[in-house]
C-alpha cells in the first residue's frame, strides 16, 4: 500500500473519524497507518464497534456497510489487528453504546418499513425533530410516491 507516496516514519499524527469501518481491508489499513507513523507517533479515531462479529450477509449489505453498521469491528479482534499491525501501546480512551440514536420522526417511520424493521426499537413520539434539516419538526407520514420530494 506504499501508493500513497508517503514515507515510512514520517508522519507524527493521524486522526480518522468514523471511516476505517467502511473498509473491507481494515487489517491493511492499519498495517499501513504503523507503517507511516513517526516513533511515538499518534493514532486517534473514533469508529464503530461490535460486542461480536457482525454476520457476514449483514457485513456484505450495502446500506448496513454504508451506514457504519455492516463494517463495525469487534472489539475483539481490533485488539488483535492492533497487535499484528505493530501498534504495541494502544488504549482505549473513551467508549460509550450506541443503544440510543436519536433520530427524526420521519426517519424512524421509513425505517418501519424496510427489510431493517425488527432490528430496531422505537421509543417516543414524532414531535421532536433530531435531523440535520430544518423544517421536519411537523410529523407527517413520508411520501413514497417517487416524484423526487420527500415530507421533509
Amino acid at each position: 500500500m506504499r501508493s500513497t507516496g508517503i514515507e515510512d516514519n514520517s508522519v507524527d499524527i493521524v486522526i480518522s473519524n468514523c471511516v476505517i469501518n467502511l473498509s473491507p481491508y481494515k487489517e491493511k489499513v492499519f498495517e499501513e497507518i504503523c507503517r507511516v507513523l513517526k516513533p511515538g507517533g499518534e493514532l486517534y479515531f473514533s469508529d464503530v464497534f461490535a460486542d461480536r462479529r457482525i454476520p457476514e450477509h449483514l457485513a456484505i449489505d450495502p446500506v448496513l456497510r454504508g451506514e457504519c453498521i455492516g463494517g463495525a469491528m469487534y472489539s475483539e479482534d481490533f485488539r488483535r489487528i492492533m497487535e499484528r499491525s505493530g501498534f504495541v501501546d494502544f488504549r482505549y480512551k473513551s467508549s460509550r453504546a450506541l443503544d440510543l440514536l436519536l433520530v427524526c420522526g420521519n426517519t424512524a417511520s421509513m425505517l418501519s418499513k424496510t427489510r431493517f424493521a425488527s432490528a430496531f426499537k422505537v421509543i417516543g413520539d414524532r414531535l421532536t425533530h433530531y435531523g440535520a434539516f430544518d423544517g421536519c419538526g411537523t410529523p407527517c407520514e413520508p411520501d413514497y410516491t417517487n416524484d423526487g420530494s420527500s415530507c421533509c
